[in-house]
């Protein structure tokens, strides 16, 4: 037909490729393909040393430093100094504390803890008297304590320095706790718990005793004119507790006519700067209690 060209059919055509042409694009591919490869390589060893890191910074916790075995004891030495503010007298007193890791039971969170079995006594020559039993447990990375009914979390894992945790989580702040002549506001003000040193030598000097490695945590340092909260407790490698002190104390300042610090006199907040706490303290008490004998 006129205006019109007929094309061959797609049968009809041929290409032919150089078999020179063919050559040059199998060894541009090859030369891709081993770049590819040798780029992943790379790629795939780099997050297997990244994820080897990642695994050293998770490792499991030890928690040396609150072993719980069942037929381990430790007895302690205790010096307290007692505030009567309803008699008006100050008491000092020495006794011994022995602690007997129990057998295992389940707690009311139907959790795996250990019943610590608690006895007093007042001198090395006397019998043992039972007082009690404490609860102890370690369950998501944290120790448990129930005494007297209050639980505490006095450490967690793993420890590390500065660490900071609230300890008296389970514990209203504003609970009254008996004491000699009435009752106190023990944890009043009470901040995190917060470890001061890591896997440190200590000595105690009273003794004598020495640990390769301890670790200190602050429960509480709060102090102004009529209050006084302190606590802290020392863990050894292996151990456990083997240091603790409290100082829980209040006074109103009350004087006498001479100007002595008087639970009948008649509040002063002005005479009672710069005494010493054990001077002007009225009501509460102060508590030192060392290691002196353990099975560990």
């Amino acid at each position: 037909m006129r205006g019109f060209i007929q094309l061959p059919k797609q049968a009809d055509i041929e290409v032919v490729i150089p078999t020179s042409v063919v050559s040059i694009h199998k060894k541009y591919f090859m030369r891709l393909f081993i770049t590819i490869l040798g780029v992943s390589l790379a790629v795939l060893l780099i997050g297997l040393v990244g994820c080897s890191r990642t695994i050293e910074e998770f490792d499991e916790p030890s928690y040396a430093y609150f072993p719980l075995e069942t037929g381990k004891y430790k007895i302690y030495s205790v010096d307290s100094t007692v505030y009567d503010e309803y008699n008006c007298t100050v008491s000092t007193s020495n006794f011994q504390i022995k602690e007997v890791t129990g057998n295992t039971v389940l707690d009311g969170e139907n959790q795996l803890a250990y019943k610590v079995e608690r006895y007093k006594r007042q001198n090395a020559s006397l019998p043992w008297n039972a007082i009690g039993i404490w609860i102890e447990k370690i369950a998501d990375q944290q120790v448990q304590r129930v005494e007297e009914n209050q639980r505490l979390i006095p450490l967690v894992f793993p420890v590390k320095d500065n660490q900071k945790w609230n300890g008296i989580v389970f514990i209203r702040r504003d609970t009254l706790v008996p004491i000699q002549g009435g009752v106190i506001d023990m944890y009043k003000d009470w901040d995190d718990f917060r470890c001061l040193e890591i896997d440190v030598p200590y000595v105690d000097s009273t003794t004598l005793l020495s640990y390769a490695q301890t670790t200190l945590v602050l429960q509480a340092d709060k102090e102004n004119n009529i209050e006084r909260r302190y606590s802290m407790e020392r863990y050894a490698k292996g151990v456990g507790l083997i240091y603790k002190e409290m100082r829980i104390l209040d006074s109103q300042c009350r004087v006498d006519g001479a100007g002595s610090i008087n639970c009948t006199g008649v509040g002063d907040i002005v005479q009672c700067l710069g005494k010493p706490w054990v001077d002007k303290a009225e009501k509460g008490f102060i508590l030192q209690q060392r290691l002196i004998e353990h099975n560990y």
